[in-house]
């Protein structure tokens, strides 16, 4: 019944693309009685101050389907399309799992194809991540936002190709983002660095200032080659301020695929231990009732460590 959950062991693994870290969890929206009862659990395990050390955002994944399904919340509560580093870190998880190279997993209405990739030199796993089109929004956009270029992949961005990177203006634009837009908006910087290598930051919609932000990466890197020509199938290496990735275009009839690789770390696994069998609301899935239960974290997980 919606609302209601059997008590059963619950996983909750810390992942991070580029540093920016996201929570994955092995339950459904419907686990919960209500909407607000969900967010606010995604408040209170994606707050900083938390046991959980917080993050940048949540996946729920159901592997049960052939193709596994997820759904990305903000650490505000809010709900998004998607999210490119937390869909390489659940794609390692969902890979893993099934003992496979290759997986579809379905998410705010797309399909998304996660990838083994060779770990670097030094053992850091990689996947390399397969996104639907992403569309160009041609639209006249609010004054602050004249000369950007607006992309949805298929949550939406503008972006600023500039010379010289000032977060005090990024952040200052993010912010203004969600008055400016209906449904807010995710702002990028991005600084060319040479021919092949570039340097992108991001103010998230529901989340601020993050060290990375996978779909800016690759809204990003569609909208360098707008506004530049530069090939949009060129491999490009994004620079950001939780490390690197890369990202390039593949353009075809039916339009721009974007393809996004990079590390796909798990920081540590929390696992709920079965109690009776009676059933429990959904509460007991909040952060609270998890400390309570004695959730089995690595020492020092609280200051987080960043294993392959």
């Amino acid at each position: 019944m919606a609302g209601w959950i059997e008590s059963k062991p619950m996983k909750l693994v810390k992942t991070h693309g580029s540093l920016n870290e996201i929570f994955a969890l092995d339950e459904a929206p419907r686990a919960w009685a209500s909407d607000a009862e969900l967010r606010g659990f995604v408040r209170r395990v994606c707050d900083r101050d938390s046991w959980t050390g917080g993050s940048d955002g949540i996946y729920l994944y159901d592997a049960g389907a052939p193709h596994a399904r997820a759904w990305f919340f903000n650490p505000d509560g809010s709900s998004a399309e998607f999210c490119g580093n937390g869909m390489r870190g659940l794609g390692r998880l969902i890979l893993d799992l099934r003992g496979t190279d290759t997986e579809v997993i379905a998410s705010g209405g797309r399909d998304y194809k996660v990838h083994r990739a060779p770990s670097t030199p030094e053992g850091v796993r990689q996947v390399l991540l397969e996104l639907p089109p992403l569309s160009f929004d041609d639209a006249e956009l609010p004054a602050a936002f004249a000369g950007f270029t607006a992309v949805r992949v298929p949550n939406p961005h503008v972006i600023s190709v500039v010379g010289e990177y000032s977060e005090p203006d990024l952040i200052e634009l993010g912010k203004r983002a969600d008055e400016d837009f209906s449904e807010g908006a995710n702002v990028s910087f991005l600084r060319p660095l040479g021919d092949q290598e570039v340097f992108v930051r991001t103010f998230e919609r529901g989340a601020g200032l993050t060290p990375s932000c996978g779909s800016g990466v690759v809204a990003s890197r569609a909208a360098y080659s707008r506004v530049t020509g530069v090939d949009p199938g060129q491999r490009l290496v994004v620079r950001n301020a939780g490390g690197v990735a890369a990202a390039l275009i593949r353009v075809r009839a039916d339009g721009w695929f974007p393809v996004l690789e990079g590390n796909a770390t798990h920081v540590y696994r929390a696992g709920r231990p079965a109690a009776s069998r009676r059933r429990t609301r959904s509460r007991q899935g909040s952060a609270a009732d998890w400390r309570e239960r004695s959730i089995f974290l690595p020492k020092g997980a609280r200051r987080p460590f960043y294993a392959a």
